[in-house]
């Protein structure tokens, strides 16, 4: 099995890459018509990978359940995003629900304040906040 491409890298890319795979925490998903719109985070960058999960994916079900926290692994293209704000997303050929998050997970997509944070010192690098501070931190 090769190793996963970081966020960061993939986001890096100048040019398609497939096959990729990638891994990380699910931060919103949303879902169209025909596909779902997942967006990745695997702490090496501030900015999230959109995957795009298609509904003939044999696990697309699942994949309508994932809510912010779930961990996933997607094998999948690099291919330059037709949306705005992105350079590149990932469509999906294959996505590994590794694992699940309930509703009384507590970082959503909304903003938390540091005292909230200190609160759940065990997701604090999961946080857009702290992981600029850990980021920074490791680099000192």
């Amino acid at each position: 099995m090769p190793s996963p491409t970081s966020v960061k890298d993939a986001l890096n890319q100048t040019a398609p890459v497939a096959p990729i795979f990638v891994q990380g925490w699910v931060r919103t998903r949303r879902d169209s018509k025909d596909f779902s719109f997942i967006e990745l985070n695997d702490g090496s960058s501030l900015r999230n990978l959109q995957v795009i999960a298609r509904n003939t994916l044999p696990n697309y079900a699942a994949v309508q359940r994932l809510i912010t926290g779930a961990s996933i692994i997607v094998h999948g293209a690099l291919v330059a995003s037709q949306g705005k704000g992105q350079n590149w997303e990932v469509v999906a050929d294959e996505v590994s629900i590794v694992g699940a998050s309930d509703d009384s997970y507590p970082l959503q997509k909304k903003g938390h304040t540091p005292e909230f944070l200190r609160e759940i010192a065990h997701l604090r690098p999961r946080s857009n906040l702290f992981g600029c501070v850990f980021r920074v931190r490791s680099r000192l």
